[in-house]
């Protein structure tokens, strides 16, 4: 491959990411929530998540999901 061809190639790859990286972030922020509660039930909701090993996004995720379906 010549000089201008690999130029070209990593410009391409380079726009792909961009475009793949825009996309996701669009997805990922479009619905935020916060939840607020007390001492006693953030420790017992951390300590689920680190015993079952799943993050906390994960776990108020399955759980509004139970709730609605």
């Amino acid at each position: 491959m010549t000089p201008d061809e690999i130029n070209n190639a990593r410009e391409e790859v380079l726009k792909e990411l961009l475009l793949r990286k825009k996309q996701q972030k669009k997805d990922w922020n479009r619905n935020v929530l916060s939840v607020r509660t007390n001492d006693e039930l953030a420790v017992k909701i951390k300590v689920y998540c680190k015993k079952n090993k799943v993050s906390l996004n994960q776990f108020l995720n399955t759980l509004l999901t139970k709730f609605f379906n």
